[in-house]
Parts: structure tokens; sequence; C-alpha cells
């Protein structure tokens, strides 16, 4: 990059240099039309650091507002609607006719607190991120007040951030034990269907042909020429046992009835979680147990 002396300036007409004492530029002819313009006397502090806090705030409420307004078939907003207009004009009667059940949902509270547990992931950090940028405001604000303002602002959206932050950390805490049972009652859904499959397309189809259910599941295998699936979802390895052994035909054994046994979450077999098919019914499963300890819940004395 070039040097320019002291006493030397670039024009800001033509980018070339001239001198400063000269009173026009000696290529394009440019001439000075009056002194610098002086600073002024007062600036106006600056908002920025505050507004950033309140953006992150604003980004929160406005995200969440609008999803639950929006989302869901917009539920909330028709229920709103004929909560406040009432049932008698036609546009409310049209959309309860179209939805008959439309003012028995529980939509203010219970969409809401779903909605909440969804966004926890996202809102919490952001409440975090705008209670660093509110502090910061504010500290900017109180050691130069002169330059940096917004202090009611950033002090505001410091208190809406730390609330935001409780609030949608509770909601994202309390989801965990609901989202376990889900998860537990979609692993337990699945070995069902595992279990219905092995009866239906090939205990059944095997007994049909042979008159008898096999021995073993390698068998099965073996006379269907099919690879059996014998673990169910957890890995855990599925016992079958063929029962009432009513004779022999030709000195084989003939078998009418059998039972599946699946260890269940656990992985061990004989605990209160195991999941039993006997002849394609399930009798026994731990879809009553406590969704956290796996512990079998008695629900008899419950009205």
């Amino acid at each position: 990059m070039k040097s320019i002396s002291k006493n030397m300036m670039i024009c800001p007409c033509c980018g070339s240099e001239r001198s400063l004492a000269a009173q026009s530029c000696a290529h394009c002819q440019a001439r000075e039309i009056g002194e610098p313009l002086v600073q002024p006397e007062y600036k106006l502090p600056s908002l920025g650091p505050a507004f950033a806090a309140l953006f992150a705030v604003g980004l929160i409420a406005v995200v969440f507002v609008g999803a639950w307004l929006l989302l869901n078939d917009m539920k909330v907003i028709r229920v709103a609607l004929v909560t406040l207009l009432g049932d008698s004009t036609l546009f409310t009667k049209s959309l309860l006719q179209g939805d008959p059940d439309l003012l028995r949902y529980r939509i203010f509270t219970f969409d809401a607190y779903r909605l909440a547990c969804l966004l926890s992931f996202g809102a919490v950090p952001v409440s975090i991120y705008g209670i660093y940028l509110a502090r910061r405001a504010r500290k900017l604000y109180v050691e130069n007040p002169l330059k940096f303002g917004g202090g009611r602002l950033a002090q505001t959206s410091l208190v809406l951030a730390a609330c935001f932050l409780v609030l949608f950390s509770s909601a994202g805490i309390s989801s965990i034990p609901r989202a376990i049972q889900n998860s537990r009652a979609k692993h337990i859904a699945a070995t069902h269907s595992q279990l219905y499959h092995l009866h239906v397309q090939e205990l059944q189809k095997f007994y049909a042909e042979n008159g008898t259910y096999p021995q073993e599941l390698e068998e099965l295998g073996i006379a269907l020429k099919d690879n059996i699936q014998q673990f169910d979802y957890w890995g855990g390895k599925i016992n079958y046992t063929p029962t009432a052994l009513l004779a022999s035909k030709n000195s084989a054994p003939v078998f009418s009835n059998y039972q599946l046994v699946s260890p269940g979450p656990d992985g061990v077999m004989g605990t209160p979680d195991d999941i039993r098919m006997i002849d394609g019914v399930i009798v026994s499963s731990p879809e009553n147990d406590d969704p956290i300890t796996g512990f079998v819940t008695d629900k008899s004395n419950n009205r």
C-alpha cells in the first residue's frame, strides 16, 4: 500500500493525491466548499445492546405464539373465535358443524404445554443467551450511561428471559417421564407385532401344513425356508415352548399348542416385564408397569 505524507490527502472526487493547502484538486478541479463539519456537542446513547436482548426474548414469544395459533389445524384460533363471537353466527355455526367437538378440546392448556415441551430444546438456550445479552446491556448502561442507553429495556428483557428459562425448562423436564413412557410403549408394541407375525405368518402356516407345531423355532425356519426372527426389540432371545402333546404320528410328537415368551425390557426371563403369548394371544405384558422403575403397578384399587 502506497504511503501518503502528512501534507497530502486523497481527493474524495477522483481519488488522486492532492495537497492539504491547495484549494482545489489539480486533476479534477474539485474545490472545497467549506470547513469540515464539527462533531455534535451531545450524542444520543446507543440502544443496540438493549434491543439485541429484547430481540432474543421477542423471538421466543413470537415463535411460541405463532406455532400455538397456526399449528394443530389452527384449532386455537377456531376455539377463540367461537368463544368470542358465540355459537349463533353463521361463521361460528359453520366451524362447529365442521368440528362438533371444537369447544371440548383442552386447547388453551394441553396444547400450550405440549408445544412448550417441544420448543424447550430451542427456547432454553435462546433464553440463556437473552439473559447474557440483557446483563451485558445493563452493565454497559451502568458503566457509561452517556454512550449506552436502554437500562429499563435491558432490565425488562432480563426478567422476561429469566421467566422464559424457568417455564420452558420446567416443561422440558416434566416431559421426560412421558417421553420415557411413550418410548417404552413403542418398544413393547414392536415386540407384540413381532410375536403376532410369528403366530400368523409362520407358526400357523407350519401347523396347517404339518398338523403340529414345531419342536423348536429352528425347525420352523428350516421347514419354511425362511430366516425366523428369534430376538425381540431389546435383543433378548424369544423363548418358544410347544405344549399339549396329544399323540404321536410315525413316532413324531404332535403339538397342538405353544407359547412364546420375550424377556422384555430388562432382558431377563422370568421377571414381571416378560411378554408372553399363548396360541396367538398376549396374556401378559408390562404395559401397566411403572414407566420409570419398570415395576408392575397394582391398579386394582384405583377408582
